[in-house]
């Protein structure tokens, strides 16, 4: 037994609680390295001396590139609870420790140490000193059965299936604001009919308040619409209409830092060190200079938005409250933080405290480009940008880098880095406002596409599509990946998509509609079946309803599964329900 590859950690992933009194446990160990593990668990404050201790064996869920992961699901029927892994070797030959190891010896796996024998004390274990309801990860429900669509409101559209690709600008308080291309909330509530059809069930939009640039990461007033988007009662009325076919609204909430021209920035720059504000933003030396001139932080190197000090109470307070303004004004049904990362998790504590104590099942969703993990925890996020997916897809549909088997292996992995709540409501996105188009990064091959859109729709998370990808645009850089929304079914008049719109449009239809009628596929186990083909991915979604079981040739060659006689041709898949 490789000793060294035994992990366990108390609340953390590997121990998390479901409810209150519903408990998960999670162990970890080289692959192939145990036969069986079973948890012992007992009550810390047993009365009876030696405490009463229950033994239940652990699942094998699922296998990862290193490491074989092992679960349990346990209801112990009292709170305080103290446990130990009783571990099983599976096969002969010589431990991590040095130990002569046998097939079938026993040890015991506690304070983060694999041993022979156990100590008398119970308090010598691992201890869940009290279920606390505080600490259960209470993603929203209804996250498990979401299907995204994103929108970049300056691309979208200014009319039903039609957009003008007209800039414009308008006057705020004296400061002019301008758009690129001229998309608006007019031209979102125009086509709502189109959202309902392609079958999502979530809309997410990139900033929508006043702001100076077209992307309007840049804000200056946060409890207004845009003006160059609309009103705030057009978007009061976009809300009510999606909600009224389904489709829950999510806003893009940009708490790192502001535009110059945000009224806190204006009265620094105006009164200096007698500014009230003067701690608003994070390492800005006085006297401000005008035009940039200072070196105070911003966002990246990009001066006109300056960082917030998010760790100032004030600071704080200010936008807790605008996370409940538009939920309680405009019934909007959670928040994407933008750059999420940088800013204080004090703050993001306090900002879900917030909105949730005005929507119950409202949610916070991260971007965060790495690892997520210190930011998906019970009191912080729901979800995340899941740019691993992005990543993994990339490698082996792109890049044809990775196998089928690293692949599965790898996914594995990143499910087995959060509680399975987490896990099931990822942002699992091929590409963003922020990143190339996928079908790009494929060599403007629709199929390989089809195929990345398969998995993303079939595979547990919550699958993110950016406008635009259903309808086979393309696009390398900011400039490209961000053009006009294509409408016209042929493509007629447009050079930047890959094939017939119209036709890729129908098959996201199909897969979304996949998705949304099988429970399997929206929150049953995934399993990861070896196929011995490098380049054929199969892996079965199984819950109560049945089982589900998808096979994806990535190769220019026909190829037929032995077992089963399933064919699948060149890049293509096969469904099996």
């Amino acid at each position: 037994m490789n000793k060294a590859a035994v992990y366990h950690r108390v609340d953390s992933e590997y121990c998390y609680l479901l409810d209150e009194r519903t408990l998960v446990l999670r162990l970890r160990c080289a692959k192939g390295d145990l036969k069986s593990v079973s948890v012992v668990y007992g009550n810390r404050f047993d009365r009876a001396q030696p405490a009463v201790r229950h033994t239940v064996k652990m699942e094998k869920v699922c296998q990862g590139l290193y490491h074989d992961y092992y679960e349990l699901t346990l209801q112990p029927g009292f709170r305080r609870v103290f446990y130990y892994f009783e571990l099983e070797e599976s096969g002969a030959g010589v431990s991590s420790g040095g130990d002569a190891s046998v097939a079938g010896s026993k040890y015991y796996y506690y304070q983060g140490a694999v041993r022979r024998n156990l100590p008398e004390n119970w308090y010598a274990f691992f201890q869940l000193p009290y279920m606390r309801r505080e600490e259960v990860y209470n993603v929203p429900a209804w996250a498990e059965d979401a299907v995204m669509y994103q929108i970049f409101p300056d691309s979208f559209a200014t009319g039903h299936r039609f957009h003008d690709k007209s800039s414009k600008s308008a006057d705020w308080e004296g400061f002019t604001l301008t758009s690129k291309l001229g998309g608006n909330l007019r031209g979102i509530i125009e086509n709502i009919d189109y959202l309902v059809e392609l079958g999502i069930n979530v809309l997410y939009l990139n900033p929508v308040f006043v702001a100076h640039s077209y992307h309007k990461y840049d804000t200056i007033d946060y409890k207004h619409i845009d003006p160059d988007f609309g009103r705030d009662e057009e978007f009061r009325e976009l809300v009510k209409m999606l909600h009224k076919n389904g489709i829950r609204v999510v806003l893009d909430g940009v708490f790192n830092h502001t535009g110059r021209r945000f009224f806190a920035y204006q009265d620094i720059l105006k009164n200096q060190e007698k500014s009230s504000y003067r701690d608003w933003y994070y390492d800005m030396p006085l006297p401000l200079l005008p035009d940039c001139k200072s070196d105070y932080a911003c966002f990246a190197y990009v001066k006109a938005m300056p960082k917030l000090n998010t760790g100032n109470p004030e600071v704080c307070r200010y936008f807790c409250e605008v996370g409940k303004y538009w939920i309680e004004k405009f019934d909007i049904d959670g928040w994407r933080l933008d750059v999420a990362n940088e800013i204080d998790k004090n703050f993001w504590r306090e900002y879900k405290k917030a909105i949730r104590s005005v929507k119950k099942d409202a949610i916070m969703l991260a971007e965060v480009w790495e690892d997520a993990q210190n930011w998906q925890v019970y009191d912080q996020f729901d979800s995340a940008m899941n740019y691993r997916f992005v990543n993994l897809c990339r490698d082996f549909f792109a890049g044809r880098t990775i196998t089928a088997e690293e692949f599965g292996e790898t996914f594995n992995e990143s499910l087995m880095r959060y509680p399975r709540p987490v896990s099931y409501a990822q942002m699992n996105l091929l590409d963003s406002h922020d990143v190339s188009r996928f079908i790009s990064l494929c060599g403007e091959k629709p199929e390989l596409l089809k195929l990345a859109v398969v998995v993303q729709m079939t595979l547990p998370g919550m699958p993110a599509i950016f406008a635009g990808d259903e309808r086979a645009m393309q696009g390398i850089s900011e400039d490209e990946y961000r053009r006009a929304f294509v409408w016209d079914d042929d493509g007629k008049g447009s050079d930047y998509v890959a094939c017939r719109p119209g036709d890729m449009t129908a098959f996201y239809k199909e897969l979304i509609a996949l998705r949304r009628s099988h429970k399997a596929l929206r929150c049953g186990s995934v399993n990861f079946i070896d196929t011995g083909n490098d380049e054929v991915l199969c892996y079965e979604r199984a819950a109560e309803e049945g089982k589900i079981t998808v096979w994806v040739n990535n190769s220019d060659r026909e190829w037929t599964e032995p077992k089963s006689g399933q064919t699948i041709k060149p890049f293509d898949y096969k469904i099996v329900v």
